[in-house]
């Protein structure tokens, strides 16, 4: 049995933080751990600076930031305090990674321009890095470790910037290469974020890589043939809660939740974990363990293809949100009206959010900063059309909501005098949607979390 264990960056942000995930992979016991490394908290964002600073040929914050990259990771590693040699293996990796960066800077300033593929290469040296820095800390600790390229494992398109993975070559990779490890008893220690595309060159997942790299592993392991007990994403936060903390103090822990309660919440505003990430692992039965590296002994938030029980887990709520109103009477039982307006938004390439219709009107929600100029003038040419602007959707979220009797009435008496500018409910069974006033939203949500977690006789 196999867990794969995914640290975040800021729980590998210093040497600290490094000695203190060794410590936590190592006094686990039982069977070793596939380790998957986000970069340094604060490293992928230097190196995108780095490629703008070169790209503009400005050397010299090129080189600040080139300075700033070598500092951060020598410093860490001194702070080690490995073995001699473990030491200067690491240092000669480190110094072959500063080399590639200082190139691809000096190639983007040369050509004032920045490929797909040259930004990946110089995107993924953070993972490079702090991945075998992890490794090394498991090794001075006692933990039989190895530390694998994850080129060499994770098999991805040529799209660069946002590779698509191929799970199945993945999968071949990580049998020959990482199962012989484990059934070794190594630890394997990779980073996320990185892949390769067939002819070799390096791509990375996009934002939020590495939490995709880790549930691609755990289903190539699953693939395999090697048992996986469950994926754990370290991060710094408890897990899921009822409702944000900076909100509503008293939201407290979600132990579990359903994949599809997860995709609500993180749709609706809750960004703890992007379900996305994790559709390789929950699509094969993999539970993923939202957990904290600053309090190891908490639980965290198991999320399961499906979860026990019914009812609200947990209200979301998302702010920087217009509402638009296309009207036309005469388009009362008239086929392909909707078709016509939807199609607007895809040809501005705009995203939709909460919808609801009547049979002359569609009210649409969209993202504030969505260029809504172009959709409103071709909306205005068959229809009438209004925006109203600083609204907030909110959700409340739960398993057999739709089917659950007296849920809206709770809801909706709960808010009192928060005036509800838009309703959705019933395309989904795992929420309730409406959208208030922005300035409405957070007294909303503090309504809604006393009437369904606080209240006497309301608890889950």
């Amino acid at each position: 049995m196999t867990d794969v264990l995914k640290f975040g960056g800021t729980s590998v942000g210093t040497a600290e933080r490094i000695q203190d995930v060794a410590r936590l992979v190592g006094t686990r016991g039982g069977d070793p751990c596939l380790v998957v490394v986000s970069a340094m908290g604060g490293v992928t964002d230097l190196l995108e600076a780095l490629k703008s600073s070169s790209k503009v040929k400005d050397r010299a914050a090129a080189e600040a930031a080139l300075e700033v990259l070598a500092a951060r990771h020598r410093a860490a590693l001194e702070a080690l305090a490995l073995p001699a040699a473990e030491s200067r293996a690491c240092a000669a990796a480190l110094d072959e990674e500063l080399r590639r960066a200082r190139e691809l800077s000096l190639g983007i300033s040369l050509l004032e321009e920045i490929s797909p593929r040259t930004s990946d290469a110089l995107l993924a040296i953070g993972e490079l890095i702090s991945s075998r820095l992890v490794a090394a800390a498991l090794r001075a600790r006692g933990t039989d470790t190895v530390w694998i390229d994850p080129r060499e494992i994770l098999a991805t398109d040529p799209t660069h910037g946002a590779a698509q993975p191929d799970e199945k070559e993945a999968a071949r990779r990580v049998s020959a290469r990482v199962v012989p490890e484990l059934e070794a008893g190594r630890t394997v220690v990779t980073g996320g974020f990185v892949g390769a595309a067939p002819d070799g060159s390096t791509t990375t997942l996009g934002r939020g890589g590495s939490d995709y790299s880790a549930a691609l592993f755990g289903a190539a392991l699953y693939d395999a043939g090697r048992a996986v007990d469950r994926i754990e994403i370290w991060t710094d936060v408890d897990g899921i809660l009822t409702a944000d903390p900076r909100v509503v103090p008293a939201a407290r822990l979600v132990p579990e939740v359903s994949a599809a309660e997860a995709a609500e919440l993180a749709f609706f505003g809750a960004k703890v974990l992007h379900p996305a990430t994790i559709r390789p692992a929950v699509a094969r039965g993999i539970p993923v363990a939202v957990r904290n590296t600053f309090r190891p002994e908490g639980a965290g938030t198991v999320v399961r293809r499906d979860a026990a029980g019914t009812g609200v887990r947990a209200i979301a709520m998302r702010t920087g949100v217009t509402a638009l109103f296309v009207g036309n009477p005469r388009m009362l039982l008239a086929y392909g009206y909707a078709a016509r307006v939807f199609s607007v938004f895809e040809r501005h390439r705009v995203s939709v959010d909460v919808i609801a219709t009547s049979e002359v009107s569609i009210s649409i929600t969209v993202d504030e900063r969505a260029p809504l100029e172009g959709v409103v003038r071709d909306l205005a040419e068959f229809a009438e059309v209004s925006l109203l602007p600083h609204l907030a959707v909110v959700s409340v979220v739960g398993k057999g909501l739709r089917s659950t009797a007296g849920i809206a009435v709770r809801v909706f008496g709960a808010l009192g005098d928060v005036n509800v500018v838009l309703i959705s409910q019933g395309a989904s069974d795992t929420n309730v949607t409406f959208v208030v006033d922005a300035d409405d939203a957070p007294k909303a949500l503090r309504r809604l979390h006393r009437e369904f977690f606080e209240s006497e006789g309301h608890g889950r």
